[in-house]
């Protein structure tokens, strides 16, 4: 009984930590993602592909950015310059060089009127919270209602 629980455990475990990674195919130069058993979920197509965090990844095809899920559905559309990996449910993003934040539907929680913004400096988007620069000076806005 006791290795039954410890078996559904383990695998229960490793269910949960199961996800998609990119890898790069010297076929057509390009990247998609595969599962942990190592079947193609997305077939080669990106330019770059980045690492899920929360459950989302970055990529960029034709020189924009976007992001797909844990599934490998493109969730939001590749039309960003740039984009960061998502902390706290947000994700820094610019356009046109100005900055903003998307959350993970795609939709744009701080519009993108700043000169820089990050999301990466200790906890603030934990806390609901983004560092971004106007005029010159940095400052710490609210995202999100925590």
């Amino acid at each position: 009984m006791k290795i039954t629980i410890l078996l559904f455990t383990l695998l229960f475990g490793m269910m949960l930590k199961a996800q998609i990674v990119p890898f790069y195919s010297t076929i057509n130069d390009k990247y998609g993602y595969i599962d942990e058993k190592g079947q193609v979920i997305v077939k080669p197509k990106y330019d770059l592909a980045y690492n899920l965090n929360e459950g989302m990844a970055a990529f960029r095809i034709n020189g924009k950015y976007g992001y797909i899920d844990q599934k490998g559905i493109e969730i939001i559309p590749p039309k960003y310059d740039q984009t960061w990996k998502f902390i706290g449910g947000y994700a820094a993003v610019r356009l046109d060089e100005k900055y903003g934040f998307v959350d993970k539907t795609g939709k744009e929680v701080i519009p993108l009127i700043y000169e820089d913004a990050n999301n990466y400096h200790g906890t603030c988007c934990y806390k609901g919270e983004a560092h971004v620069k106007q005029n010159g000076k940095w400052k710490i806005i609210k995202i999100a209602e925590k």
